[in-house]
């Protein structure tokens, strides 16, 4: 059952990333290709654990696949903190 979560929540990260990356995100502050990228590197990290799950892979390529799937979710938060994922929205005023 947890390989199943896993798998939802990494394709729901990597759907909300490819909103991110075509500019219809849910945060008006994140809409920087870094932040699309973080996002989708961080759900496919997820996915690729839960995928591994439910195939049920053996022990050395489970430890192998969770490997670069803990790369993949680094990496994305890495990239969604330099793309802004922190900042606080502006409000425009006219004029400005």
């Amino acid at each position: 059952m947890s390989a199943w979560i896993i798998l939802g929540c990494g394709c729901f990260g990597v759907v909300i990333g490819v909103l991110t990356l075509v500019g219809r995100g849910i945060a008006p502050h994140t809409r920087s290709p870094l932040a699309g990228w973080g996002r989708t590197a961080m759900g496919g990290g997820f996915v690729l654990e839960g995928g591994a799950r439910l195939l049920d892979a053996s022990s050395g390529a489970g430890l192998a696949v969770s490997t670069v799937a803990l790369g993949l979710v680094l990496l994305g938060a890495a990239l969604q903190a330099r793309g802004g994922l922190f900042t606080r929205a502006r409000r425009t005023v006219d004029g400005e």
